[in-house]
């Protein structure tokens, strides 16, 4: 799938307000806080609940190297905010859009920023013709963020929830895109 980068030479990303990087053992405390808060960890798939250090780690070390994985962070602070990535899915040319923000950024535009340009670079730089995505029918706030960015409903299949302990009701969207 990728033009000839590898995961350990993702670029930074930078945006208006956001510069987008490697996470790394430094982001081990802001991970934690955020990811182990109840309302950021019930509306992701893969992160159990309660959400500690060694689950962290286990990001760090064994999420960030497989995928293409950055953390968010305001321009100029370099403090974690989020994440944003894209999973590489079973056929060499789609990925999963995929991201979670600290409660303190809901609703000022953060993700769909970070998102976007991720999908650019997902689109030009790792040659994806397609990402696909989604978000559990109970969080409508990052539906709005994949509309925004041109994602269309696919359907609503049972996605399992690690935090929840079973299976959850989610909206599955795709951007159909074309190679380039």
């Amino acid at each position: 799938m990728t033009k000839g980068l590898s995961l350990h030479e993702r670029p930074d990303l930078v945006t208006e307000r956001l510069s987008l990087r490697r996470p790394n053992d430094g982001d081990m405390n802001a991970i934690v806080s955020i990811v182990g808060d109840w309302d950021v960890a019930r509306r992701l798939a893969r992160v159990p609940h309660p959400y500690g250090p060694d689950d962290a780690q286990f990001f760090l070390d064994q999420i960030v190297p497989a995928e293409w994985v950055w953390a968010i962070t305001l321009r100029g602070s370099g403090v974690l905010i989020g994440a944003v990535g894209l999973t590489p899915e079973n056929d060499a040319e789609t990925a999963e859009l995929s991201y979670w923000l600290s409660r303190a950024h809901w609703g000022k535009g953060v993700a769909t920023e970070a998102a976007r340009a991720v999908v650019t670079f997902g689109l030009v730089d790792v040659g994806c013709h397609s990402l696909t995505s989604g978000n559990f029918e109970d969080n409508p706030a990052s539906g709005q963020v994949l509309r925004k960015l041109g994602f269309v409903e696919t359907g609503h299949v049972l996605r399992p929830c690690l935090a929840v302990g079973g299976k959850v009701p989610p909206v599955r969207l795709k951007l159909p895109c074309h190679p380039g």
